[in-house]
């Protein structure tokens, strides 16, 4: 028998993303791509991409990318996309939930579409702005 010994932090952020934007305009663009980007996501996602020997990024996800003005972007931004998280705009301000770590696609969305972006772990503030105290849950 084996046993398996490993540390991963994955799944254990409770973030929150925080884009702000001057106009509803903005924030509306926000969620159209984040949209479009979970679409493309879960249908270049698969399990064993470990077992490629080549990361490089599919010509047509390349291609997709460049529709939507995302010149930026690399494999690992989009694959974010694919993994659980929620989005919701209110207004012109669009937040983000997930439990990755790894939350540069959201950034870099919110970013060059002119947001100022706030991140928070929930673990340790609560969404008004506030610090958690012990007895929160």
């Amino acid at each position: 028998m084996r046993i398996w010994h490993s540390y991963g932090s994955e799944h254990s952020m409770d973030l929150v993303l925080i884009g702000t934007f001057e106009t509803v305009s903005g924030a509306e663009a926000a969620m159209e791509r984040m949209e479009a980007l979970k679409t493309l996501a879960e249908a270049e996602w698969s399990d064993n991409d470990w077992l490629r020997a080549d990361e490089r990024m599919p010509r047509a996800l390349a291609d997709e990318l460049g529709k939507l003005r995302l010149y930026d972007m690399g494999r690992s931004d989009v694959d974010i996309y694919a993994l659980d998280h929620s989005v919701q705009r209110t207004g012109s301000t669009v937040r983000v939930w997930t439990e990755e770590s790894e939350v540069q696609g959201f950034v870099k969305v919110l970013v060059n579409l002119g947001a100022r972006v706030e991140v928070f772990s929930r673990h340790h503030w609560n969404e008004d702005g506030t610090p958690r105290s012990d007895t929160d849950s």
